[in-house]
């Protein structure tokens, strides 16, 4: 059996080199390196060089061509047609093919858009002959991953992918650039500004056995309570209602207790601090002041059992004119760092029992009225508005008793013109009167 098939093996092979010989034919077309579509003997090709080399084999060694294998043909052109001529004469038969060569040159697109755009992930929504666009990303994002993909396949797209955002900036920018196949450039920008930190300040805070004067931007503050409150009762509302609040105390000691009300939302925190001193179980009240008034800062709202207060000022004064009068005349008061006062500066008022080491201190800190600029800006503003509005209000009337006057006058010449005309026919009509009595005299 095995006999067999390699007889019939070598028969297909003796009859398949006798076809070949006495062919006009060649095979194996390539055009730089790469093989054409061929369909019969024309053949098809799209290259990229200018210039293009032809390769072939032929089936037959003993046929001709008119061009050896390996020739050079510059392309002038977007299609060239080059034609390679394969002859056998064997016998007296001879045999002639003509290959139609068509080699077009590949038109490189200029095409440098861009079919995709994501910036963590996200699409971003592109738009024709746009080429900077913007993206909010979380305030805690440090690092920015940028992808994009280009419409053209051949086109080349030059990008880092990932972009630094350090948390100390509000904003960055994404660059990269897009090379279209015929080396047209294009640079494209994703502007990236970062979030607003989410609000970890408290709307309110309230305490059962005490008052505090609160304000959201002030972060300590200082209370006294009898030595019969040993746990405070404290509601704490946060500004933004997803934040968390968390408040550490423990039973109070006499002496000073330190309570902390931690507010967090994500990973941004803020920290209220209340320093809580409990009395001793002795009557301290004789410390306290009865009153306090402030010349310069007449709504002070005070509260003896208040140690801290904030006044706000549009210009801080050098010093503050305090009237403090004790409970008890038997106490001794002081007032402390009332000199060259600043912005931030704080003022103590100490109440001391003369016979003992017991004492209170009242803070007065003093801060800049963020407003007050904004205020004087505005009244400069109203006051330039309101000369403004009056010097066009006194323009207006002017114009308007002008135009008055103008017809006013125009009336009095038109009035005089009446007068005038009735006048003249006043006169007229005598003089036709005595004519008409002087012809009556004639006639008689």
């Amino acid at each position: 059996m095995k006999k067999k098939i390699w007889l019939l093996i070598l028969f297909l092979l003796i009859n398949l080199n006798v076809f070949a010989e006495g062919e006009a034919t060649i095979k194996n077309i390539k055009v730089n390196g790469r093989e054409c579509s061929c369909n019969g003997y024309d053949c098809n090709i799209e290259v990229d060089a200018n210039k293009a080399t032809i390769t072939y084999e032929l089936v037959d060694a003993n046929a001709k061509v008119d061009r050896l294998s390996g020739f050079n043909v510059e392309l002038n052109s977007q299609n060239t047609l080059t034609k390679i001529v394969v002859t056998n004469d064997k016998g007296e038969e001879k045999i002639e093919n003509t290959y139609n060569i068509n080699i077009t040159l590949h038109e490189k697109s200029g095409d440098f858009s861009i079919k995709s755009l994501k910036v963590d992930g996200h699409d971003i929504e592109l738009v024709d002959e746009v080429y900077v666009y913007s993206y909010d990303v979380d305030y805690k994002d440090e690092k920015i991953v940028v992808n994009a993909e280009t419409t053209d396949p051949n086109a080349k797209i030059k990008i880092e992918e990932e972009y630094d955002f350090p948390l100390e900036r509000s904003s960055t920018t994404a660059d990269f650039e897009v090379t279209a196949e015929n080396g047209d450039t294009r640079s494209y920008r994703i502007v990236i500004k970062r979030k607003a930190m989410p609000d970890t300040t408290l709307k309110s805070l309230n305490i059962d056995k005490g008052n505090i004067d609160f304000k959201s931007d002030i972060f300590e503050y200082k209370m006294l309570v009898e030595y019969s409150v040993n746990k405070l009762e404290i509601e704490a509302v946060p500004t933004n209602k997803n934040a968390k609040v968390k408040i550490e105390q423990e039973d109070l000691v006499v002496g000073l207790n330190t309570i902390k009300i931690i507010v967090t939302n994500d990973i941004a925190s803020s920290e209220y601090t209340l320093l809580v001193t409990r009395e001793e179980n002795i009557d301290k009240s004789l410390a306290n002041l009865k009153s306090l008034s402030i010349k310069e800062y007449s709504k002070l709202d005070f509260d003896e059992n208040v140690l801290d207060y904030t006044l706000k000022f549009s210009e801080i004064p050098k010093s503050l004119t305090i009237d403090a009068k004790a409970v008890s005349e038997n106490t001794k008061v002081e007032i402390l760092n009332n000199k060259d006062l600043k912005e931030n500066s704080k003022v103590v008022i100490k109440v001391s029992l003369n016979d003992s080491t017991i004492s209170r201190e009242y803070t007065l800190k003093l801060i800049k009225n963020e407003h007050s600029s904004n205020n004087k800006v505005f009244i400069v503003i109203s006051i330039v508005i309101l000369a403004i509005s009056i010097v066009i209000l006194f323009i207006l009337e002017m114009k308007e008793r002008k135009i008055l006057r103008k017809k006013k006058l125009t009336k009095i010449l038109e009035l005089k013109k009446i007068k005038d005309k009735e006048k003249k026919n006043k006169k007229e009509k005598v003089v036709k009167k005595q004519e008409k009595i002087e012809d009556d005299i004639e006639i008689i």
